[in-house]
This record gives C-alpha cells, sequence and structure tokens, in this order.
C-alpha cells in the first residue's frame, strides 16, 4: 500500500466536514416558541373539547362502578371542578400526537441515522402506548380494584362516595397503566443512549420479571394480588416486547 501524503490527507479530513449551514442561535429559539405555542394552541383545543364531553366521560367512569354505588357532591363546585380534571386528561392525553411531532420536527434534524431510527418509534409511539395503557386500565383493572376496595366489608356499610374522590382515583389508575405502557419507550431511550442492549436484555430477564413484581406491588394501591399480577404481567410482556423490537432495529 502507498503512503498517503500530507495533501491528500487534507482532501479526506474536508470532505468528513459537515458542510450544511448552521442556523443562528436566535433562528432555533424563535422556532422553538413557534413549536411550544403549537404545543399550547393544540393542547388548549383538546381540553375544551374534553370540557364540552367530560359528562359523558364521567358517566362512562361512573358505569364501571358496582351497581350500587352511590356519587355525591359534598363540596360547592366539587362537580365543576371533576369536569376540569377530565378536561385536563382529556386535553392532554388527545394533544400528545401534536405535541410530540411539534416536539419531533425541532430535534430529529440534528440527528444521525442510528439516532433517528430509535428517536422515531419513540416519539410516535409513546402517546398510542399510554393511550392502550388506560383503555387496558378502563376495561381491566379499575373495575377489579373498584369490586375489591367497595366490595370489603360490604355486609356492614354501604358505598357512597364524593364524585371527586372517585373521578381522581380512576384517573390516577389510568395515568399509572399508561405510563407502565411506556416501558418500551424507556428502553429504547437507554439504548439510544448506549446504556442497555439487547443482549444484556435477555441477559438479565430473571431480574426484570423480579423488578416486575416489585414494582406491580408497589402501584398498585390494593394489596389483592389479582391485580398486582396484572400489572406485574403487563411490565414483564412489555419487557420482553421491548427486546424485540431492540432487536428489530438494531438489525
Amino acid at each position: 500500500m502507498s503512503p498517503i501524503s500530507t495533501k491528500e490527507l487534507e482532501l479526506y479530513q474536508i470532505e468528513e466536514q459537515d458542510t450544511s449551514p448552521s442556523m443562528p442561535l436566535s433562528k432555533h429559539l424563535e422556532e422553538l416558541r413557534g413549536k411550544v405555542i403549537n404545543s399550547l394552541i393544540s393542547f388548549c383545543i383538546a381540553s375544551c373539547i374534553g370540557f364540552l364531553l367530560s359528562k359523558e366521560f364521567i358517566k362512562l367512569l361512573i358505569n364501571i362502578a358496582p351497581a350500587d354505588t352511590m356519587f355525591l357532591q359534598i363540596k360547592p363546585g366539587e362537580f365543576f371542578f371533576t369536569t376540569l380534571r377530565i378536561a385536563f386528561y382529556f386535553g392532554l392525553t388527545f394533544s400528545s400526537p401534536v405535541i410530540i411531532w411539534q416536539l419531533s420536527s425541532f430535534i430529529l434534524p440534528g440527528l444521525n441515522l442510528k439516532e433517528k431510527k430509535i428517536t422515531i418509534p419513540m416519539l410516535t409511539g409513546s402517546p398510542l402506548l399510554f393511550l392502550c395503557g388506560s383503555i387496558f386500565a378502563y376495561l381491566l383493572v379499575v373495575p377489579s380494584m373498584l369490586n375489591f376496595l367497595f366490595g370489603f366489608g360490604k355486609d356492614v356499610i354501604a358505598t357512597s362516595i364524593s364524585i371527586e374522590s372517585y373521578i381522581s382515583f380512576t384517573l390516577m389508575i389510568m395515568a399509572i397503566c399508561g405510563c407502565t405502557f411506556l416501558l418500551p419507550v424507556v428502553i429504547l431511550g437507554l439504548a439510544n443512549a448506549g446504556l442497555v442492549s439487547s443482549r444484556l436484555l435477555i441477559s438479565q430477564w430473571r431480574y426484570a420479571i423480579l423488578a416486575s413484581v416489585i414494582l406491580g406491588a408497589v402501584l398498585t394501591p390494593t394489596p389483592d394480588p389479582f391485580n398486582m399480577s396484572i400489572v406485574s404481567g403487563i411490565l414483564t410482556g412489555l419487557y420482553f416486547i421491548s427486546y424485540g423490537v431492540l432487536c428489530i432495529i438494531k438489525k
């Protein structure tokens, strides 16, 4: 092999340099301000729609409670502030695709191809996973928790609950399950940072199952093993799904 001259080496280094024009900091800040404003507008619009539909949404949440449950308004304006909480949850959930799209359009141009392969599934999958987790909690987790909590001591007392306490509890469980479903996003983020790999995930599967059981016990506000096993099973399943997704992306 013939030696490379200094001149040829300088030409090679010049070709490796990034010749794309850089944007001034003021332009970046102006673009970021526009993205934030668009995100706030989408959140406000979704929250207003959620406020208009809040009564129907509250009826859906009440339907999963035991049939003999009595709901009360024990403070002035309690139902009104409950509708505001519903509107906030609705707005944050359904405006998240727009917010994430605004965020991705700002950060993706600065990433390389390898980083984009992991970042794009993270950003696009986050709102869908959170929504799936919330729906799963509404259909299965919350009804089983309510049946256990309201059924305990049913032969001694009648169940009456304020509408604010009930909605707060229900939304909390839905939010916890929604965040639980974001585990693949967290793992992909750690993989993007170089902290985990598919080989590491499969080698530590025993510890992952143990951690899922512990987190299931911590995240479940009821002491019954059925609900704890549901949350633990979700975490374990999402862990192995993350492993499979990571194997596909890394190919």
